[in-house]
C-alpha cells in the first residue's frame, strides 16, 4: 500500500523525538497528563527529571505539547499527534495472530454483502477499541441489467430499474402520448438489449435518433441511473459507541453527539470530500478534520473494493487521544481484507 501523506520534518533533535513519542504513549494509554517523574521512573531515558523538563518545555515552544496546568504534567497538541503519527510511529501492521483470527471469522459468515458490511463494523470496532464506521460497497458507475414499463394510466407508467448490482429504482413516468400495455412492453424489449450494460452517460449517447417516447424513456432511464449513483444513498454501519463512552473526552451529554456525528451523516459527507485517491489509510486529527463538528476528534480512514468498478469505506472516529498505532493497522487489514473478499465475489 501507499504511505501516508507526510508532513514536512521539524527540526527537532532525536532525544526530544523520543520524549514527545513516550509522552503521546503515556497519554493515550493513561489520559493523565505526563510529567518527567512519570518518563524516568518508567523509561530508562538515560537523562535527568532536570534535563526531560527542559525538552519538555522546548517542545511547548515548538507547539507539540501543552500543559494544561501550571503544576502539571505535558498532553500531546494536535500537532504533537500529527508529527507522532508521520514521524514516529512507522507504519503499523496489525499482529499476525489477530489477522489470523479476523480472516477465519470473516469466512465463517455467508457471502452476503450486508452480512460483510455489519460484521466489518463489529470486529473492526472491536480490534481498534473505539467507534468503526463503514459503508456498504457501491458501484463507482451504475449499469443497468433491465427495466420494466408498467402502464397505470393512458399516459402514466411506472419505470422500474434494476442494476447490475441488483439495486432497484422505481419511477413515474409521464409518456408524451397516450401508449398501452403492449406498447410499452414493446418499447422495453426493444430498447433493454440495445443498452443493457450501459452507465447513464453511454445511455445518454444513444438517444439521439430514437423516438419521441423510447427518447422519454431513456431520459429517465438516465435520470434513474444517475440518482443510484449518488453518496447519498450509501448505506452505513457503525459499531462501538460505548468504547468511547468512558472516555473523559465523552462524558455525559458528549455520547449523543458523537451518535448524531455518525447517524446523521455529518462524517461522511465531511471526510469524503477530502478523501484522495489511493489505498492507504487516511488521518485527520484534531484541526486537521474538514469540518468544524470533527475537529475535537482522530479519524482514521481507508477505502476497500475494486478499483475502478465497486468501492467502501472504513474507518474509525475517536478522540484526538487515540491510540493511533492500533487504529491505523486495524484499518489498514481491515480495508486489505475487504478489498480481497471483494476480488473473490466478483471474479466468481
Amino acid at each position: 500500500m501507499a504511505e501516508m501523506t507526510s508532513m514536512p520534518r521539524e527540526r527537532i533533535t532525536a532525544r526530544q523525538q523520543s520524549i514527545l513519542k513516550l509522552i503521546v504513549q503515556e497519554y493515550v494509554a493513561s489520559g493523565r497528563p505526563v510529567g518527567s517523574k512519570t518518563l524516568t521512573e518508567r523509561y530508562n531515558v538515560g537523562v535527568s527529571p532536570a534535563t526531560i523538563r527542559n525538552e519538555m518545555a522546548e517542545l511547548e515552544l515548538l507547539g507539540f505539547v501543552q500543559q494544561l496546568h501550571t503544576s502539571g504534567g505535558r498532553v500531546p497538541t494536535d500537532h504533537g499527534y500529527r508529527y507522532f503519527v508521520h514521524h514516529l510511529m512507522g507504519s503499523p501492521e496489525l499482529p499476525s495472530g489477530d489477522q489470523i483470527m479476523i480472516r477465519h471469522q470473516f469466512r465463517q459468515v455467508e457471502v452476503q454483502l450486508d452480512q460483510w458490511v455489519e460484521f466489518a463494523a463489529s470486529v473492526l470496532a472491536e480490534t481498534a477499541g473505539t467507534v468503526s464506521i463503514v459503508t456498504a460497497p457501491r458501484t463507482v458507475v451504475a449499469r443497468l441489467r433491465h427495466f420494466e414499463l408498467i402502464s397505470l394510466q393512458p399516459q402514466l407508467a411506472l419505470l422500474i430499474l434494476v442494476t447490475q448490482e441488483s439495486a432497484v429504482r422505481q419511477m413515474m413516468l409521464h409518456l408524451p402520448t397516450v401508449h398501452d400495455q403492449v406498447q410499452l412492453s414493446r418499447v422495453a424489449d426493444t430498447l433493454v438489449p440495445r443498452i443493457r450494460g450501459l452507465s447513464s452517460d453511454e445511455i445518454a449517447e444513444r438517444i439521439p435518433g430514437t423516438s419521441e417516447v423510447m427518447a422519454w424513456v431513456l431520459e429517465h432511464v438516465v435520470t434513474g441511473l444517475r440518482g443510484l449513483d449518488s453518496v447519498d444513498r450509501t448505506q452505513v454501519r457503525h459499531s462501538g459507541i460505548e468504547n468511547i463512552l468512558g472516555e473523559p473526552e465523552f462524558a455525559g451529554a458528549d455520547a449523543q453527539y458523537v451518535l448524531e456525528l455518525l447517524r446523521g451523516g455529518t462524517l461522511l459527507s465531511a471526510v469524503l470530500p477530502a478523501l484522495t485517491s489511493g489505498d492507504d489509510v487516511q488521518v485527520f486529527i484534531g484541526d486537521e478534520n474538514p469540518a468544524d463538528a470533527l475537529r475535537r476528534f482522530g479519524v482514521v480512514m481507508a477505502s476497500y473494493g475494486i478499483d475502478g468498478e465497486v468501492t467502501g469505506i472504513l474507518g474509525v472516529l475517536g478522540p484526538t487521544r487515540m491510540s493511533y498505532w492500533r487504529s491505523i493497522s486495524s484499518v489498514r487489514y481491515m480495508a486489505r481484507l475487504m478489498s480481497d473478499l471483494m476480488e473473490d465475489l466478483y471474479s466468481a
